[in-house]
């Protein structure tokens, strides 16, 4: 994702779209929790649609918690949790349902090629923000929710590194979907101490930049959820 999280929406499906958009910039790590996102003027332009629409979607997400709107002089909107319900995600994806084989099969070629590029171009920003993912893993068992925002901030933050839009575009998408299909955690699906090391596995294959040892620890990292 790029530093300018917002585009202009298109087609007939406007209200959803900038849902998507700010659970993003939200998902993603560009907005945490406590900071504030441009007001509704401010995103009606950015987005290039009408302030009823986006009041609409802030309304929304507040509803749901993951916004704060205050009024009066020194209001605004706020972000309450990075934490965003599956079924609000699902708003953007309606229509768009994939089976887990589906998922897990599109989801590998976009991450390793992800990796692959974080591994060329990252800084050590970048290697700061994903040991920070890393770092959020362990207090988070036990607490679904988190331990999926946790995981997926990782991944968002490879596909920052790989200064890729338009696949970090679709990594998000997947990662969507994937939440909304297994409601956003299932324990099944998850070895908390195999988690733990495979994130950090890939890390160290990051800061190497050897292609081959990033492609190699990604086909373990992307096998955790294939192999169940």
């Amino acid at each position: 994702m790029t530093d300018a999280p917002f585009v202009p929406v298109r087609g007939g499906r406007l209200y959803e779209d900038v849902v998507d958009q700010i659970t993003y910039a939200i998902r993603s790590g560009r907005f945490v929790a406590g900071d504030r996102i441009p007001g509704i003027d401010d995103l009606a332009a950015l987005l290039g649609t009408s302030r009823p629409t986006v009041r609409e979607a802030v309304g929304l997400l507040a509803g749901a918690g993951v916004l704060r709107v205050t009024r009066g002089h020194t209001g605004g909107i706020e972000v309450a949790t990075s934490i965003v319900p599956p079924a609000v995600l699902a708003l953007s994806r309606a229509g768009h349902r994939a089976t887990l084989a589906e998922l897990t099969e599109a989801r590998r070629p976009v991450e390793q090629e992800l990796a692959r590029l974080a591994g060329q171009r990252a800084t050590e920003e970048n290697f700061a923000a994903l040991a920070a993912a890393i770092d959020l893993l362990a207090p988070a068992r036990g607490k679904p929710a988190e331990w999926v925002h946790a995981n997926d901030l990782f991944h968002y933050e490879i596909a920052r590194a790989a200064r890729s839009p338009r696949l970090a575009r679709y990594s998000h998408e997947i990662m969507e979907e994937l939440a909304i299909l297994l409601d956003g955690f299932d324990e099944q699906y998850t070895d908390y101490a195999h988690t733990v090391h495979i994130h950090r596995e890939t890390l160290r294959a990051l800061r190497s930049r050897d292609a081959g040892r990033i492609a190699a620890v990604m086909d373990d990292h992307l096998g955790e959820l294939e192999d169940t």
